[in-house]
């Protein structure tokens, strides 16, 4: 069996505007990287051209109205939803192959085709809403793939982990009242970033309080911080949950260098989390992973993170980049008080 790299043409030609960060270079550097690391000539990653889904898949988490005002303005050529999100020509059939590659990812690991998954895909998708684009994304690749683990595949326990540097607004509203998807999400503190949420009281509602998970972590939190939250918090959560299956946004701009956050994660670190999050798979879910393309606007950051992910899924050696990087003595601080102000609010649930 193999890793599948997900991966079409299409994701290159949607395009916000001329010089947007959320750019087609992104991807186009992380194939640099991957290609020139020879990992599709290694024989245990496979590149996996995507298919549509039906729609109805989309349907389950986006407003149908909503849907066909995008096909419509990418049929007219484009359209603005907010000042820093619109479409093209081609934003309509990227959106929704990247979903269908979602989708067809985890039924291949589910099948026991393939290990593991990297949905290297544009648009993103964490911040789409039922009714609205919002911070790039248009749909929610990772909540369509999620939520067809749940109701199509019949699995009772979904882990999503987001480590992009902005909250996953649309994934937390896509499941805050259920408990068949754990929502755990690292991210920039909300007081200092888009989109201004992801607070550790919002744990979720009804059934699905204690299903979601807010780290809201200090600017400046580097590798430090976060292994302290695997260690305290990501890690007990996995094994009081054991997921079926976990599902990971994977927003590189959490990395120091990345030019709209301002988070401190290296390449090592990110490489850790990775390696830490397989294992939580492993331990639980049958290694049933898959990874998607979030945030991440430092092109060799995108490029270098993404090869290191493919190592890390196929079991090969992880490339070290000759980086370092080290946060301040306020942001561990933070951390630790963030802990345990965490495991206060879901004593008892799960922890």
């Amino acid at each position: 069996m193999t890793t599948d790299l997900v991966y079409h043409e299409v994701f290159t030609k949607h395009e916000i505007s001329p010089g947007h960060p959320e750019s087609p270079e992104r991807l186009r550097t992380a194939m640099k990287y991957i290609d020139g690391a020879g990992l599709l000539k290694a024989g245990d990653i496979r590149l996996v051209t995507p298919e549509p889904p039906d729609l109805s898949e989309i349907y389950a988490l986006h407003d149908r109205r909503y849907i066909t005002d995008i096909r419509e303005k990418s049929r007219r050529g484009g359209g603005f939803f907010t000042l820093d999100t619109a479409v093209n020509a081609f934003t309509y059939e990227a959106m929704v192959l990247a979903a269908g590659g979602g989708i067809g990812a985890v039924d291949r690991i589910m099948d026991g085709k393939s290990n593991n998954a990297y949905i290297l895909c544009r648009p993103p998708g964490h911040h789409a809403e039922y009714d609205s684009a919002l911070g790039f994304c248009f749909v929610n690749n990772i909540a369509v793939a999620a939520n067809h683990l749940v109701t199509k595949r019949k699995l009772d326990r979904v882990m999503i982990i987001d480590y992009d540097a902005h909250h996953g607004n649309g994934t937390q509203r896509a499941f805050y009242s259920t408990n068949k998807v754990l929502y755990v999400t690292m991210h920039q503190d909300g007081r200092t970033i888009f989109p201004g949420s992801g607070f550790p009281d919002e744990i979720g509602t009804g059934e699905g309080k204690g299903y979601t998970v807010n780290l809201s972590m200090y600017p400046g939190a580097g590798d430090k911080s976060y292994d302290v939250v695997f260690n305290r918090i990501v890690e007990p959560l996995a094994k009081a949950y054991k997921p079926q299956f976990v599902l990971v946004s994977a927003g590189f701009d959490c990395h120091f260098q990345d030019t709209l956050t301002s988070m401190g994660l290296t390449n090592s670190g990110i490489s850790m989390m990775n390696r830490r999050i397989k294992a939580i798979a492993q331990q639980n879910a049958q290694g049933r992973l898959a990874f998607f393309l979030e945030g991440g606007y430092n092109l060799d950051v995108v490029g270098s993170a993404s090869q290191n992910l493919l190592e890390e899924l196929c079991g090969r050696e992880i490339t070290k980049h000759g980086e370092s990087h080290s946060e301040s003595d306020i942001c561990t601080r933070y951390t630790g008080d963030l802990v345990k102000v965490i495991e206060k609010n879901l004593e008892g649930i799960l922890l």
